[in-house]
């Protein structure tokens, strides 16, 4: 695939971009491995900046470190999943909190017009799961707070390795991530700050139960793929 670069980049923040992108467009599956001369050789850049681009990508959580394959795209399993959400539980509702006390009234109207968008792609689950994206990182901006900001955006990077089991393909998934972003940006327009963080941990409990439950199932057919396949 082609890659145009931004002159305004080093090489390894183009070898970055691509990299993440790749994984995020489910182009470098999780359990693929990597390492800097296949990045060198895929992206045309010498090791260095192969090298750059592939620590950065292990220090946001997008690769880890394997002991016998080297760098790969990490496989979540239930647990690491609980801990992942119970991370995020802990920071958005912290965020949401700060964000019903710090937010604009230009960033209110911009959450409230966000929502409405979702309201209209409600049944298209890709540009919803993109729309989603926006709408958090409008909250965390409102926030006034760049260090939560920076660890919810690492959170943010490795669920987005794992974008084949984004829960919103459910749809009735979708019906409650419109009724729950309705409620954060309602006690954010009231400036509740209590109220904002029991939305916000509504909805990431929500979340959690429906990757659960996605999760299993997708594990399920992997593994009756596995047992009905014809041996090679």
């Amino acid at each position: 695939m082609k890659r145009t670069r931004d002159s305004n980049l080093s090489l390894g923040d183009v070898a970055y971009q691509a990299i993440r992108d790749a994984i995020a467009n489910n182009e470098i599956k999780p359990g693929d491995r990597l390492s800097e001369y296949m990045v060198a050789d895929w992206l045309k850049i010498s090791r260095t900046p192969a090298r750059e681009c592939l620590r950065r990508l292990e220090t946001e959580g997008l690769l880890t470190m394997h002991p016998r394959r080297g760098l790969m795209v990490p496989r979540l399993d239930e647990s690491e999943i609980q801990e992942l959400y119970a991370a995020r539980e802990l920071l958005e509702g912290a965020v949401a909190g700060m964000a019903a006390r710090f937010s604009t009234d230009a960033e209110i109207s911009m959450l409230q017009h966000l929502i409405e968008r979702e309201a209209q792609i409600a049944d298209q689950p890709d540009k919803m799961f993109e729309l989603n994206l926006e709408f958090h990182h409008l909250v965390a901006q409102a926030a006034r707070n760049h260090y939560l900001a920076k660890f919810l955006q690492s959170i943010s990077s490795t669920m987005s390795v794992h974008r084949r089991v984004s829960t919103l393909v459910n749809s009735n998934r979708r019906a409650e991530v419109l009724k729950e972003h309705r409620v954060l940006v309602n006690a954010i327009v009231r400036r509740d700050e209590d109220a904002a963080r029991a939305a916000a941990l509504h909805h990431v409990r929500g979340a959690l139960q429906a990757r659960l439950l996605l999760q299993r199932r997708l594990d399920a057919e992997e593994r009756e793929r596995n047992n009905t396949s014809p041996l090679t």
